[in-house]
């Protein structure tokens, strides 16, 4: 159920309205600050797909789904991932939020070493 108190975001509203149409189920909504939730219970496990606020715009930030203590959670483009999990398909483990060499801010090391590769055509 809605808090009647917080109006829920449209983008919110958007995804409930698509859950309960797809899945004959209405969601719960939660909206705290920033971030809102929508909540789905599936027996033991729950689905939450977690949405935040920057800059007066709102987005779907990941996905979650929880059995007890356990957590493990989804960027958005894992949907199907996520919903593999809740199915049972796949494991519920956390997924590891590792920087990889890739990302982040660049380094100076990194930085160096593109600026001195020679291309040779």
């Amino acid at each position: 159920m809605p808090d009647d108190s917080v109006p829920v975001p449209e983008m919110v509203r958007h995804y409930a309205a698509y859950m309960r149409a797809w899945l004959h189920v209405t969601p719960q909504t939660s909206v705290h600050g920033n971030r809102a939730e929508l909540r789905l219970n599936f027996g033991s496990k729950m689905f939450v797909a977690v949405f935040g606020c920057r800059k007066k715009k709102w987005s779907l930030r990941h996905i979650e789904i929880r059995r007890g203590e356990q957590t493990a959670t989804f960027p958005c483009g894992e949907l199907a991932k996520a919903m593999a999990t809740l199915r049972g398909h796949e494991p519920l483990a956390p997924t590891p939020q590792a920087v990889g060499a890739t990302s982040g801010p660049r380094t100076d090391t990194t930085l160096r070493e593109r600026r001195t590769t020679v291309i040779r055509v």
